[in-house]
């Protein structure tokens, strides 16, 4: 664990700390800053990289999310919430007052706007409302070579890169999922579809109760489960962590 450098008159010193927390893992950080006080924990994570931030406000551990994104500068709290995953930036904006999380919608992008503003539609504690938008699909025209070299250029801005979607080009319906481990056993120029299962793949409504998506979860001892609309198309992904922390 990071020493807190300090002296007895200033206290912990937030920028000696964040440069003792950077080089640790995320894990770590979160429970540092659990127990480090809200005014001080926010200068840390303000003083952090930006990517490290984001990936620290996505752990479902981190207590007092929202309180320390609101006491970032107004430019650092729009880049953190476009950087994380939309369904924790989600949750952060849920439980701001109206005219607040108003406020800080019309701050992001247009297309970091519309993702969360589908998610806040949704009830809370439904898969909709807890649902990520960072999920690998790939048409299922596509060779298992091509899939590999999308996972390398949108790896880093997926959550889960080990489950990937094969859709029909035309009407974007989901077909099966493949496997990371699938596509790398596979010959190169096979059809991504020769190397996902052939079963139907397990899929969520998005008004399903988070712990009916987290028992579904539990019973196929899978890592996310894509929810679908009525048409078959996926709207996104729940992961294990998201389905399981209120």
């Amino acid at each position: 664990m990071a020493k807190i450098r300090a002296t007895r008159e200033a206290g912990p010193d937030p920028a000696a700390l964040a440069d003792d927390l950077e080089l640790q893992r995320v894990a770590d950080i979160v429970e540092t800053l659990n127990r480090t006080p809200l005014p001080v924990a926010s200068r840390i994570l303000a003083r952090l990289p930006l990517e490290q931030a984001a990936e620290i406000l996505d752990e479902p551990h981190l207590r007092a999310a929202a309180e320390l994104v609101k006491l970032q500068p107004a430019p650092r709290a729009v880049a953190l919430l476009q950087a994380m995953s939309s369904d924790r930036a989600a949750a952060i904006l849920r439980v701001l007052e109206r005219p607040a999380r108003l406020h800080w919608l019309g701050q992001l992008d247009p297309a970091a706007k519309v993702l969360l503003e589908q998610s806040l539609a949704y009830p809370p504690d439904t898969a909709g409302s807890i649902m990520t938008s960072a999920f690998v699909s790939v048409p299922s025209t596509f060779t298992v070579e091509q899939t590999l070299q999308h996972i390398r250029e949108v790896g880093r801005t997926r959550e889960a890169v080990d489950a990937i979607h094969i859709l029909e080009p035309n009407t974007q319906r989901l077909l099966r999922v493949a496997s990371l481990r699938g596509l790398i056993a596979g010959e190169p120029q096979a059809s991504v579809l020769s190397v996902a299962p052939r079963r139907r793949p397990v899929v969520v409504d998005p008004m399903m109760d988070r712990e009916d998506v987290a028992r579904l979860i539990a019973k196929y001892n899978l890592l996310a489960v894509p929810v679908v609309n009525e048409a078959g198309q996926v709207l996104g992904l729940v992961t294990v962590d998201d389905s399981s922390t209120p």
